[in-house]
């Protein structure tokens, strides 16, 4: 069993996969009063573990097949929050409020998979630079609660290289992610803590398990963010 967090791109040139370095799981209400779910991933270089230094290719092999372009662009970038989008996925229902367990317990889906060529890429709840900045869609997250409130998150995708002029969403890729940690959720700066504690306690089912953090306290900007009480 693997003990690492990894991503896999299927059927690339890397059948063993990435390693994730860096990882945040992190939640977000917007000016609606929506809740959302965000993700961002980055991968080790593409060839940290390749031991041939020396690559020789088909010039005929396709940009998803070739190491030689995958070493072109380094690591992956999967998010929903590092290019300063609004992507992520909604996890709240009309007239519910959220429970954080019953969440987490449901597969998540995006439902932006494309049904034409022609897309919006502000449609869309990720973005990814992969073999450059490419697209991503049809995403499924999936949750295993371990010990000490930390989480294995199984999560997959579909992937077209729209950087080369591909916009089919024929490349799968699937992530595992070790004992991940729920980072909170964020609100807008412009709200004061009494405006988000109204708000919070109208959209999340148990407000009384959730404490306010300071995210700056070293410094007298007071901004914050909403985090699990974990008892």
């Amino acid at each position: 069993m693997e003990t690492v967090s990894k991503i896999y791109f299927l059927n690339s040139p890397y059948p063993n996969g990435h390693q994730i370095i860096a990882f945040n799981w992190s939640g977000r209400i917007d000016e609606d009063e929506s809740v959302w779910f965000d993700f961002h991933l980055k991968t080790e270089k593409y060839y940290a573990d390749d031991q041939n230094e020396d690559i020789e290719e088909e010039e005929t092999l396709s940009n998803w097949d070739s190491k030689i372009v995958w070493g072109n662009y380094h690591a992956c970038i999967l998010s929903s929050t590092y290019w300063g989008d609004q992507g992520g996925i909604r996890i709240d229902k009309p007239g519910e409020k959220v429970d954080f367990d019953s969440v987490t317990k449901s597969e998540l889906h995006s439902n932006d998979l494309p049904s034409y060529r022609d897309f919006e890429e502000e449609d869309l709840a990720f973005n990814i630079y992969l073999l450059g900045h490419d697209s991503c869609a049809g995403h499924k997250i999936k949750f295993s609660k371990n010990d000490n409130h930390r989480y294995t998150i199984e999560w997959t995708g579909k992937i077209a290289l729209t950087y080369s002029g591909d916009d089919e969403f024929s490349h799968d890729f699937k992530a595992h992610i070790r004992g991940a940690a729920f980072d909170g959720f964020h609100y807008p700066k412009n709200w004061s803590v009494e405006k988000a504690t109204e708000v919070f306690k109208t959209k999340l089912a148990d407000f009384e398990n959730y404490e306010f953090v300071d995210l700056n306290p070293k410094s007298n900007k007071r901004e914050f963010k909403v985090c699990r009480i974990n008892k």
